[in-house]
């Protein structure tokens, strides 16, 4: 049963703009499982409103989380199947702590820091086919809105430098925790390594200096990581 996966175009040289549409893909080629990608146009028959989802037989499935969860369970956990009840705990608290904290600080970087908001608006005309003069008035509307978010998941509440020494302490604790491992678990990827390539890229092929990209940069264990999972997975892509 072919999947189709639903998700915004590439951007940055990376396959995906969004950490968890780019995880998600990895996921399914890791796997071998037969999909095509269509790009969103509207995220109306998205169950959560969100991207990625996907649809395979008759089925819209949301939630990049969700959906390996469920694709491992239903053909015969080809990723993840080798991982120890123990190795599937340690990788289900590294992917929160990438998902559910530094994801957050990576939104900042984009969406909400001065310098890199203005950086970002060509790339949101790009990536949203947006009109040239409407891209600052969404840019600050957007800017507006993914504050209040991060202000209600509470690291928005923070000032701006400690946001980054939030973002670069989750930084240093993936790197020292991967050291000189060429996976995570093992000497093939899994479902971590996809997480985490995912997020690292974002952070470090964003066009425009920040404090978390400068610092991740210095990790060279984290950037060899990230492209070695780019050339095993889209050689098409991989510099």
């Amino acid at each position: 049963m072919s999947i189709t996966l639903f998700q915004f175009r590439p951007l940055f040289g990376l396959p995906n703009a969004s950490p968890f549409c780019m995880k998600l893909e990895t996921y399914l080629r890791l796997a071998g499982l037969p999909h095509t990608v269509a790009r969103v146009n509207s995220l109306g028959k998205s169950p959560t409103h969100k991207a990625p989802f996907i649809e395979f037989g008759g089925t819209v499935m949301s939630d990049s989380g969700l959906i390996i969860n469920h694709l491992e369970r239903t053909h015969g956990h080809p990723v993840d199947g080798k991982l120890t009840l123990a190795q599937r705990a340690e990788s289900l608290a590294f992917q929160r702590l990438m998902e559910e904290h530094l994801y957050w600080a990576a939104v900042y970087m984009r969406w909400v820091d001065p310098a890199g908001r203005a950086a970002w608006q060509p790339y949101m005309q790009q990536l949203l086919g947006l009109p040239s003069f409407l891209t600052p008035l969404v840019s600050r509307m957007a800017a507006r809105g993914i504050m209040k978010t991060l202000r209600a998941q509470g690291i928005g509440r923070h000032a701006p430098e400690v946001i980054w020494q939030m973002g670069i302490a989750d930084i240093q604790a993936l790197a020292h925790w991967l050291g000189n491992k060429p996976w995570g678990f093992g000497e093939t990827p899994t479902t971590f390594d996809a997480c985490l390539a995912s997020i690292v890229g974002n952070i470090i092929r964003t066009p425009w200096d920040n404090p978390m990209k400068t610092a991740t940069l210095k990790h060279g264990n984290l950037v060899a990581h990230f492209e070695r999972l780019m050339a095993r997975c889209y050689p098409e892509l991989a510099k």
